[in-house]
Parts: C-alpha cells; sequence; structure tokens
C-alpha cells in the first residue's frame, strides 16, 4: 500500500493545523487531558484514504469487516500498557499516520470459533526498542504492528493452503526479535485476527480458485478462448486493489513452482504479495540451522527430537493460566496449536492463549518428554548446550 501521494484537501489541512497548534498548547501542562476534534472520520479525508486503496489495508477485507474506520497507526491519545504515556498526540492530524481500517481490526469483534479473537488493535502499538517522544525522530522507532505502508513489513507475511497468513520462513528474523523472543509477524496476526475464522475461510476458498486458474491456464495455454479468460481471471484476482490480493498472488506463484514454471510468469498485477509460507521464494525449504540459530520460533528445536516424539500427531503444551490451564499443541514442524491456530513462536501462542500482553512464552510453555517436564526455555538452552 502506498500512500506517499496522499495529500489532505486544503482546507481540512487548515482546520487540522489549527487543532494541532490548540493540542500544542494543552500539551505544555504535563496534568491536562488532551481533547481532540475527530476530523479524521470526515468524509475529505476519508474518501481520499478509500481511493488510494478501497479494502482494509491490514487484512485486505470489504464487506464483512464493514465499516471502514480511520486508524492512527501510531496512537493519538494513549499506548496500551503505558499509562504515562498520553500517546503520539503530534500525530493526530497527519494523514501519513491514518490507515484504513475493518472494524474488526481496529476495534475487535473477530472469533476464532466460540472464543473471541481480542479487542484488535485500538492503542496497542508495542515496540521492540525504546519510545520516540515529541520532537524526537520516529525512525529510531521499531515497531511490533507490522505497517502495510511499508514494503519490507508486507514482504514478511505469506499465505498457506488453507488460507492462514503466516511468516514467510525464508525470510530471516530481525537482531531485534531475537533479542526479545518475539515474531513481529505473529504478533500482527495475534492482534489484528488476521486468521480469524472467516478471513481464514473466505481466503482458502480464494487460494483453491486461484490454484484452479492458474492449472487451467497452463495447459489450455493455446487455446485462444480459454487461456485469455483465465489469465484475465487471475489478473483481477491478484490485482492489488483486490480483496485479499495478496493471498491471490501467494497462490499464483505456488501454482507456478508446482508445474515447475519461474515465477518471472507471475503476472506484475499480482503485486508483491509473499509466496505460500510452506516454501520459499524459489520453491525450496530454507536452509537447517544449529539448536542455537533460532531463539524466536521452534523449529530448530523440533528438529532436535526423536522423530517419535511426534507420533501421536504432536506433543502437549501447557501453561499456567489465571483460573484454568492453557493448553496447546506443538507439531513436527514447529507450529504451535492454539485455539485452532497456527503460531510458530510461544510467545505470540502464549498470549494468544492468556490475554496478557507482556507473557514470555518461552517461560510460560512446559511439556513432559520420558517423564521429565521441561519448560521450553529449559529445553532450549539444554540442546543448545548439547549442541555447542
Amino acid at each position: 500500500m502506498d500512500n506517499t501521494g496522499l495529500a489532505a484537501p486544503r482546507k481540512w489541512a487548515d482546520r487540522a493545523s489549527k487543532e494541532l497548534e490548540r493540542l500544542q498548547e494543552d500539551a505544555k501542562d504535563a496534568d491536562k487531558k488532551l481533547t481532540f476534534r475527530e476530523l479524521w472520520r470526515e468524509d475529505a479525508i476519508r474518501e481520499r484514504l478509500i481511493a488510494l486503496m478501497d479494502k482494509c489495508w491490514y487484512c485486505e477485507s470489504r464487506g464483512d469487516r464493514w465499516p471502514y474506520h480511520v486508524d492512527h497507526y501510531r496512537p493519538k491519545s494513549a499506548v496500551a500498557g503505558e499509562t504515562k504515556h498520553r500517546g503520539y498526540w503530534w500525530l493526530a492530524y497527519d494523514p501519513a499516520n491514518y490507515r484504513l481500517t475493518c472494524h474488526y481490526c481496529n476495534s475487535g469483534g473477530a472469533r476464532y470459533g466460540n472464543q473471541s479473537a481480542g479487542p484488535g488493535k485500538g492503542a496497542r502499538f508495542p515496540l521492540l526498542g525504546q519510545r520516540s517522544l515529541k520532537g524526537e525522530s520516529l525512525d529510531d522507532e521499531l515497531p511490533v504492528l507490522l505497517d502495510p505502508v511499508v514494503a519490507e513489513d508486507t514482504e514478511l507475511v505469506g499465505f498457506d493452503r488453507q488460507g492462514y497468513a503466516r511468516r514467510r520462513p525464508e525470510r530471516p528474523y530481525s537482531d531485534d526479535e531475537v533479542a526479545r523472543d518475539l515474531c513481529r509477524v505473529d504478533e500482527t496476526i495475534r492482534i489484528l485476527a488476521l486468521n480469524s475464522d472467516r478471513l481464514v475461510h473466505s481466503r482458502s476458498e480464494l487460494i483453491e480458485r486461484v490454484v484452479r486458474l492458474v492449472q487451467l491456464y497452463l495447459v489450455r495455454r493455446d487455446d485462444a478462448v480459454v487461456a485469455p479468460y483465465a489469465r484475465k481471471e487471475i489478473d483481477d484476482l491478484t490485482r492489488t486493489t483486490a480483496e485479499w490480493s495478496a493471498a491471490a498472488a501467494a497462490a499464483e506463484r505456488l501454482a507456478l513452482l508446482a508445474y515447475g514454471r519461474s515465477g518471472d510468469e507471475v503476472s506484475p498485477e499480482g503485486g508483491a504479495g509473499g509466496d505460500v509460507a510452506e516454501r520459499s521464494s524459489d520453491g525450496t525449504e530454507p536452509p537447517a540451522a544449529t539448536a542455537a540459530a533460532h531463539r524466536v520460533d521452534l523449529r530448530t528445536l523440533v528438529a532436535a527430537l526423536p522423530p517419535k516424539t511426534f507420533s501421536a500427531g504432536g506433543i502437549a503444551l501447557t501453561g499456567r493460566g489465571k483460573r484454568v490451564p492453557a493448553r496447546a499443541t506443538l507439531r513436527a514442524d514447529g507450529i504451535i496449536m492454539c485455539f485452532k491456530q497456527p503460531l510458530t513462536t510461544p510467545t505470540s501462542a502464549a498470549r494468544m492463549a492468556t490475554g496478557d500482553e507482556n507473557v514470555d512464552g518461552w517461560t510460560f510453555w512446559s511439556l513432559t518428554l520420558d517423564g521429565t517436564t521441561w519448560t521450553l526455555s529449559d529445553l532450549r538452552d539444554f540442546l543448545i548446550a548439547q549442541d555447542g
């Protein structure tokens, strides 16, 4: 999503400038509660966001997840979990901080079966490092939430054949993610409920449709009627303005790889959406790593365990819930299933299970192997010591 061409109407910008001047004066009093005129709700700015991309910029939905909200990527009046922070009030009327979002992504309401998927983004804006204050450069911040207007962020996300959003495994974790045992993709999926039931179902149907169209196009490529029809359908579904186009583009790439075709055959209209998560961009699995290499996900940990460990389909994980124990299942591919949701990292799974934004999944989850109970952290450290 490219918002570099976004400009506010002059009259709206003049009013916003006056509001910002008032805020700057009010902010001098550290005890004064800041108030906002909600100019961002007005059609003058909202319609310009819709004109850039007429779908939720986070989940790519229309329809089910309407009506659109204008979200402040950096929250304007508070930061969840930081009672002393007054929010990024100086960005309240900066259109560059606006993201068009559906109700579910912004305010919650999505579900995993009978389980609420949480309150949505709202004022949540966790960082991997220090938070900037007024007058300081925002470039020094390291947001956990992926930003839909940052290409490097969107390229971290892939999709599997079942329609689940996943982290693309061939993309390396940043040093800051490793230092904090945290995956930005998993946290973004969890906070925005990007794998809610409706989204996964809709994406899976779309992915199957695209795969069938690609197969039809390749098999009937010399047919003057069928081939153009299939190509047009694929282009329409993968065009960046289409609903869930990133998943559609990923499905096209997967189907081409299955037929041994080059990724260069993907239509330019398909955008930069990543390949399906289980496959890297060239169709191969990412290289194996030592036990010490991954301190965020569980791929190397499960690789170090005997295959018989997973003979029953997975290992039961338990966590210290406030009322009842939290439960999840660790699969042989390193995926943790929690509320039937696939997550690659223990911390995001623990936060999904508990609703606690600060829990450390490595110390939260325990498993039993050959009669011995380990926390994931203890087991990881033991395997790293053996590897060394």
